[in-house]
């Protein structure tokens, strides 16, 4: 019974397909929240991980400046993420879960920003 109540199968000890997609979301949240408030490092390890309390989002778009002094590998890498972010928020309308409407926004912006820094990095 305690496995099941974790979603975890007690015959196979396979995690559920709800609670990897659960997990994804978190993860690109935390990732997006870092990014948003400037404090996405490369490598690093999520504060949700460490158990430490992240402050508090705000609604202010992200700004270019703090992708800027990324390499073209991470801004990629960025990019990547952003993206598949805003496929799981189009993914959670169409199953009809709760969403904030202003990450769509926001991560349009920050998708833009990072495609036009490789833009300008390429045409230097």
């Amino acid at each position: 019974a305690g496995l099941a109540s974790m979603g975890v199968s007690p015959k196979t000890g396979e995690v559920s397909c709800t609670m990897h997609v659960l997990q994804t979301a978190v993860l690109l949240l935390v990732i997006f929240v870092q990014t948003a408030a400037g404090l996405a490092s490369v490598g690093s390890r999520s504060a949700a991980v460490h158990g430490r309390c992240l402050s508090t989002p705000s609604l202010a778009m992200p700004s270019i400046a703090d992708a800027k002094n990324l390499s073209d590998e991470e801004i990629n890498q960025e990019l990547f993420n952003a993206q598949k972010e805003l496929f799981e928020l189009r993914k959670q309308v169409k199953t009809r879960q709760a969403v904030k409407p202003h990450l769509f926004v926001h991560t349009k912006h920050r998708i833009a920003q990072l495609q036009t820094l490789l833009g300008q990095r390429q045409e230097s």
